[in-house]
């Protein structure tokens, strides 16, 4: 019994450090989609004023 408690334990750690790796994927990821949306609105603000002032 003592055999199959280490297993387990081994898996929920392996489980919990492959989350982790994917959680900061994920962040990375979702940092670089924030930046290209902040220069999407910055470019049509700037597209928007044009035309406001035309």
């Amino acid at each position: 019994m003592n055999n199959n408690q280490e297993k387990f334990n081994k898996a929920y750690i392996w489980v919990n450090l492959d989350f982790d790796k994917v959680k900061h994927r994920i962040n990375a990821v979702t940092c670089q989609i924030e930046q290209v949306i902040q220069k999407h609105q910055l470019s049509n603000q700037t597209k928007n004023s044009g035309k406001r002032n035309n």
